[in-house]
């Protein structure tokens, strides 16, 4: 009379989140079933004529009842057990992933950080280096390099066709001309100054230095290795003459500015435009004049190819 109730539950632990227990019987339709089998023992059912054989019938029911209620009591506790189990299955699975979404957050803004600190050490340095170089007039260029050309400061052009010098040369003359200037916007201006007084005043028909010297340690193009200067009359048809830009009665040079001079003078002889036995004069030993100034001159009387012989 009572009704069988049939369980087949398989490892609750088996499988992935959606195999939840596929195989257990539903505690609740256990309990319908432990219901109907109650109602089953009522008076009511017993017609109202209680005998022998129904006596032993509510007995075997009664027993049926109480077996049913332990199953039923045991697959709520185990499946109980197995939502537990899987529920911690899926706390555990998820979190990796959980943990792993801060922890590439936190390394991705070390990495940022790192990078931007690197970033502000090196501009940092590129300004400080930069901030030596204009404090010491240094301005790191090549040898190739070391000539601003006149359309670079912006000169005029010549007015006429000038006399070309007759090579090589074995002069060198250093004079020195106007006020020091220590970057290249003041030299370009220097030297456009001086073009416009020798164009403009003089009458002559372009600056009248072959290459003048800044004070940024930059060689300035004159009239060039292959013209005649206006410099130091009686000897521009055979000599380049080199005028440092400033006054150096008393202040001297920077190194980087006679160091330019000498790469220049260098570069002549590989071009062939100087002999390599050239001569080094000061503008005062050719004519009446304190250029190149007397701390300047007592530098290049210490060259090697300075001579006290005209």
């Amino acid at each position: 009379m009572g009704r069988k109730v049939e369980s087949n539950c398989g490892d609750c632990k088996a499988g992935t989140k959606q195999e939840h227990c596929k195989n257990l019987v539903n505690p609740h339709e256990l309990k319908e079933s432990y219901n109907l089998s109650a109602e089953g023992t009522t008076p009511e059912n017993n017609h109202g004529n209680p005998n022998k054989e129904s006596s032993n019938e509510i007995k075997v029911d009664s027993a049926n009842l109480l077996a049913l209620e332990k199953r039923v009591e045991a697959l709520e506790s185990h499946h109980k057990s197995c939502s537990v189990d899987i529920a911690n299955v899926t706390e555990t699975s998820d979190s990796p992933t959980q943990s792993a979404a801060p922890y590439k957050s936190m390394l991705n803004r070390q990495v940022l950080v790192c990078i931007g600190a690197i970033a502000l050490l090196i501009i940092f340095i590129g300004i400080l280096l930069f901030s030596e170089g204009i404090k010491n007039n240094e301005v790191p260029r090549s040898n190739a390099s070391l000539v601003i050309g006149k359309n670079e400061w912006f000169g005029e052009p010549e007015q006429d066709n000038l006399d070309k010098l007759k090579l090589p040369i074995k002069r060198v003359i250093i004079a020195h001309v106007g006020n020091k200037c220590e970057n290249r916007v003041q030299c370009d201006a220097r030297v456009q100054s001086v073009q416009a007084f020798h164009i403009h005043s003089n009458g002559w028909g372009d600056i009248g230095y072959n290459f003048l010297v800044g004070g940024d340690g930059l060689v300035y193009e004159g009239r060039g290795w292959y013209k005649q200067g206006a410099h130091t009359f009686g000897y521009n048809k055979d000599s380049i003459c080199i005028a440092f830009i400033g006054t150096y009665n008393v202040e001297v040079p920077t190194a980087n500015d006679l160091k330019a001079a000498q790469v220049l003078i260098d570069e002549g002889v590989k071009l062939g435009v100087l002999t390599e036995d050239y001569r080094v004069y000061g503008a005062r030993q050719l004519s009446a004049t304190e250029s190149p100034g007397k701390a300047l001159y007592s530098i290049i009387m210490k060259w090697p190819h300075w001579s006290r012989h005209v």
